[in-house]
């Protein structure tokens, strides 16, 4: 397909988003269409989201779709995917709950194929998107507005601070002490999904993950970040999805309880 001229192909792939919108419902942000693919189409997709799959894809085991076009137009762009077996873990799920057993296969799969993505060796010391490019991050910013990037793990700690943390005066020392004393540890920069989620994950009927998808916010991030990032939104932190990712990463606790103040007691969304 890449060898036709952009111009067609944008246009045939707008003539396919289409007739999938006939007979398929959008789901979020991608549109099924026939030839078993996905297309996501328009100004909100980036178009380092298929770049980032295609790396992954190319340096890892990590069941991710193939990219099968990626063509922007003026300032839309058209992404196009091929489809994966299973359903969203949050569909699965919905209304029948997890069991231990289960929460504890999926903890064992998730640190399986996120040590893929671990292993692959960082650029450089900046946190940053995958080309040095900016970070899109809704526990950064309001509206996942890019930033960055920055040198350092050191310098990324100094950004978030700009929050403005102020905790009441009879948590505050013990606040205080929590952030400073994670921000002090050396951290690796790790390539992360960042927006690693039950909605992005994959699964049979048997749990087993059979997919990872939306990969449009992937950086060079803090080691810690993709355990902590699983569990921003408040519905993600506490509960099952809690448990699974907990059994994930047992070591960044100390993190995990800096960022929870950090998000409490944040005067301003950056």
């Amino acid at each position: 397909m890449p060898f036709l001229p952009e111009s067609i192909r944008f246009d045939l792939w707008e003539h396919l988003y289409g007739r999938g919108r006939q007979f398929w419902p959008i789901s979020s942000t991608a549109q099924r269409v026939e030839g078993h693919m996905y297309i996501k189409r328009g100004t909100l997709v980036r178009p380092t989201e298929g770049i980032v799959t295609d790396f992954v894809r190319k340096h890892t085991k990590i069941p991710v779709p193939v990219v099968i076009d990626n063509v922007t137009i003026g300032d839309v762009t058209t992404l196009v995917l091929s489809e994966l077996p299973g359903e969203s873990l949050l569909a699965v799920r919905h209304g029948v709950g997890v069991t231990d057993e289960q929460c504890h296969w999926l903890s064992q799969q998730i640190s399986t194929l996120l040590a893929q993505l671990r292993a692959i060796p960082s650029p450089s010391e900046a946190v940053s998107g995958l080309n040095n490019t900016r970070v899109y991050c809704e526990r950064i910013s309001l509206g996942s507005k890019p930033y960055g990037p920055w040198p350092s793990v050191a310098e990324f700690h100094a950004f978030l601070l700009r929050a403005h943390v102020e905790a009441p005066p009879d948590v505050h020392e013990k606040v205080w002490n929590s952030i400073n004393t994670a921000h002090s540890r050396t951290h690796r920069v790790c390539l992360t999904h960042n927006d690693f989620a039950p909605q992005n994950i994959l699964v049979d009927k048997d749990f087993n993950i059979t997919g990872i998808v939306d990969w449009e916010a992937a950086a060079w991030m803090p080691e810690y970040w993709e355990y902590t990032k699983s569990l921003f939104l408040p519905w993600n932190n506490t509960g099952w999805w809690s448990e699974v990712m907990s059994n994930v990463f047992t070591q960044y606790e100390t993190e995990r309880e800096a960022e929870f103040y950090i998000w409490e007691y944040r005067e301003m969304y950056i």
